[in-house]
């Protein structure tokens, strides 16, 4: 699906060479991207087990008062967004030391160890095996990203890229009907909830085994010095020799961007690195950028929706039990379907920008309704849904629309090709360690929100949202057609005044240096051809 739909989907693909979208880059994308199935499937788990009786009747969670079963429902939801914080972190030193391979495998072991201290019924054992599944798919919520970014073509890098968190939303509408289908069974048995939770071992088992198979990124090495084995492993994943032009330019890219890092400073250590994203301005634009479309992404309230969409549905007026679980399906369904959509058509055609801004124009609009909604109309799921609460059904699922155009995947994407080699992995690391602990205190805090704060609780989501549409419109430039390392170039203007520059031509989609490099090469083999035919030549007269 990875190299198909792109293709079908990006114009840029017809000057590509036929060779590059090949069988070994679809099962390197298929591979990296199952990944989000780890974040997908504890999202849209958790929230739906914390409804089960069974599950609720396992840790005790009916026994405790209103105050206590919301803080016990926040620490257990929250658990995995506090080990994904720590994940996040580590994941720098383990990519750039490690290897971006071997760090993928490192995590997914632990995301099986996780997941099966999670079927447990002790809540010691439970909480731990949340953190380390956690710290797992933090890990691998930035190396997955960054992994499909440097071996993807320009021309399909954002479909590829986004491969990620199409399956997040895959994960995340099975996880939202697997709740509903153990719903309907046997509720004094804990089979239903081990069987909802469990089932997410399936995709991280996978992943692990097929990790086996998969190179090390050539942009990796290139940074690690290790070139010959960076140009082998590109030949291979393009299926071209390294003297085609399309191999040589990407290969030359590469470098220049590291030639040009290495001369502002000699060594890899973060102190150097932090003091290159501190000083060096492109580079802090770039990181300033990135880490507010992570905390924008965040603040649309989608991980409330996510955790505990049963609640919020009740909240408007759906009954409870099996109806807002199903209610709770076709939410993740929608989700689904559209960015498919997304991954498919839009990312690679129109781009990361616009999507964004109209996708977020609508989750905003759509909180503000339900607030509105929520204050005036005081709905209430024992008197059935009122006319306003199918309406608020309705913006919900226009919400998870604008959702899959805007910020589900922006940020990712975004912070994986704006990043030069050198910084990459450090700066990656920050910003998902920013997603995941501002993560933690959301999903921590929404049940205790949803109790004392009512509608306010979407309002403020809702005014959020409107401006960081504001911000994107601002600040966020087209990077779609860009190659990775030209956004060298992109960030010597100011982060302000992106919107005059938010839309390339086709000199600034490749970095300046490598056209030059390019250049004087292709110069350098017309010349050596024309000494070649001349002594060709004298040694016929002679």
């Amino acid at each position: 699906m990875g190299g198909g739909t792109s293709i079908w989907a990006s114009p840029e693909w017809k000057t590509d060479p036929k060779e590059i979208f090949n069988g070994k880059l679809f099962y390197l994308a298929m591979t990296v991207a199952f990944a989000g199935c780890s974040y997908g499937f504890d999202q849209g788990n958790i929230g739906g087990v914390l409804t089960l009786p069974s599950f609720r009747r396992a840790f005790g969670l009916d026994k405790l008062s209103v105050h206590e079963a919301d803080r016990r429902e926040g620490d257990i939801a929250a658990m995995m967004a506090a080990g994904g914080s720590a994940g996040a972190l580590i994941a720098a030193p383990c990519a750039d030391f490690l290897g971006r391979k071997a760090s993928l495998l490192v995590f997914g072991f632990l995301f099986i160890v996780g997941c099966t201290m999670q079927e447990i019924a002790n809540l010691g054992v439970f909480y731990a095996g949340r953190l380390i599944a956690g710290i797992a798919i933090g890990g691998m919520s930035m190396l997955s990203p960054q992994y499909l970014a440097e071996n993807s073509p320009k021309s399909i890098r954002g479909s590829l890229t986004t491969l990620y968190n199409f399956f997040i939303i895959l994960a995340l509408s099975l996880a939202f009907w697997t709740n509903y289908g153990v719903s309907l069974w046997d509720r004094s048995s804990n089979l239903q909830w081990k069987l909802a939770l469990g089932i997410q071992l399936i995709p991280g088992g996978l992943m692990f085994l097929m990790m086996w198979f998969v190179i090390d990124t050539p942009r990796a090495l290139i940074s690690m010095g290790k070139r010959q084995k960076a140009l082998k492993n590109l030949c291979n994943l393009r299926n071209l020799p390294a003297d085609h032009p399309y191999v040589a330019q990407e290969y030359l890219e590469v470098c220049a961007q590291v030639d040009a890092e290495q001369e502002l400073a000699k060594g890899m250590n973060y102190w150097q690195v932090i003091k290159d994203i501190v000083t060096i301005r492109s580079n802090s634009r770039r990181f300033f950028l990135a880490s507010m479309l992570f905390l924008f992404h965040k603040f649309t309230g989608t991980d409330s929706l996510n955790y505990f969409a049963p609640e919020i549905f009740e909240m408007i007026g759906v009954r409870g039990g099996s109806t807002t679980l199903l209610t709770t399906g076709v939410y993740g369904l929608v989700k689904l379907v559209f960015t498919v959509l997304y991954v498919a058509v839009i990312v690679d055609r129109v781009g990361r920008r616009k999507p964004l801004l109209v996708g977020a124009f609508l989750q905003a609009t759509a909180m503000l309704y339900i607030a509105l909604y929520i204050r005036f109309a005081k709905p209430s799921a024992d008197h059935g849904t009122a006319a306003g609460g199918i309406v608020g059904i309705i913006w919900v699922y226009i919400y998870a629309f604008g959702w899959s155009f805007g910020w589900s995947v922006a940020p990712y994407v975004v912070a994986a090709e704006i990043f030069p080699a050198r910084i990459r992995s450090f700066s990656m690391s920050f910003c998902f360690f920013l997603n995941w602990i501002v993560d933690y205190a959301i999903t921590k805090a929404t049940p205790s929100m949803m109790t004392n704060m009512g509608w306010g609780t979407f309002l403020l989501y809702a005014v959020l949202t409107y401006i960081g549409v504001a911000f994107v419109y601002v600040c966020m430039p087209e990077f779609k057609g860009r190659s990775i390392e030209s956004t060298d170039d992109l960030f010597q203007h100011s982060i302000w005044t992106m919107f005059r520059h938010a839309y390339p031509t086709e000199e600034e989609k490749v970095r300046h240096g490598a056209q030059d490099m390019l250049a004087a090469k292709m110069e350098a083999e017309e010349e050596e051809a024309k000494r070649d035919a001349t002594a060709v030549h004298a040694e016929t007269i002679a």
